[in-house]
């Protein structure tokens, strides 16, 4: 309705059916005014600071120390195992002079399949943390959702706008951020959060 009164306004004003020598108030029904007002009263509106909630919230962060554990974790793993191929290329290079040809050439070609497993399962690896991490944030964005919904709910509030697209905000009383936070983290306080790196 807002937006129709808005449109027809404007139509008003391009097609110059005001008459500027009168009061504004005889050139437009005055019941228009009593309707946006309802509508403004009717579309009460929230903000919410999402970002921070998601970064600041218990349940990201223990997510993102599991996240970075499992990624150090990942990382030692591999450096050990590039120590190992190291150590057994050089034991291959010394054999050089000593096997035959075929023979050298055989090892070579195992050694490089080996370099290529390893590297495909650390590959794998991180796929499987990387997705599972994902897997994971998006339940907790979910659950995030349905929290700033009931508490848009029980106050009423129709439209919930997200604080990074709002150039100005005069009522603070619109930001539910610090609510929605602390509500988060008290239906997140038992969550148990897994990491998966491998199958």
């Amino acid at each position: 309705m807002l937006l129709i009164n808005i449109i027809f306004l404007s139509t008003l004003i391009d097609n110059n059916h005001f008459d500027y020598t009168k009061p504004f108030i005889n050139n437009f029904d005055s019941s228009k005014f009593y309707l946006i007002s309802n509508d403004f009263e009717f579309n009460k509106i929230g903000i919410v600071d999402f970002r921070k909630i998601l970064r600041t919230s218990n349940s990201m962060q223990i997510l993102g120390n599991k996240f970075i554990s499992a990624e150090k974790r990942l990382n030692q793993k591999l450096n050990l195992q590039q120590v190992a191929l190291k150590k057994k290329e050089k034991e291959i290079l010394k054999q050089k002079k000593i096997v035959s040809i075929e023979k050298y050439n055989s090892i070579i070609k195992l050694f490089k399949e080996e370099v290529f497993e390893i590297q495909n399962n650390n590959k794998q690896e991180r796929l499987i943390l990387n997705n599972s991490f994902q897997k994971i944030q998006k339940n907790l964005k979910d659950l995030l959702a349905k929290v700033i919904k009931e508490i848009s709910m029980k106050k009423n509030i129709n439209i919930v706008l997200l604080k990074e697209n709002i150039f100005l905000l005069n009522d603070q009383s619109a930001d539910l951020t610090n609510e929605v936070l602390n509500t988060f983290n008290k239906k997140t306080k038992n969550i148990k959060i897994k990491i998966i790196i491998s199958n």
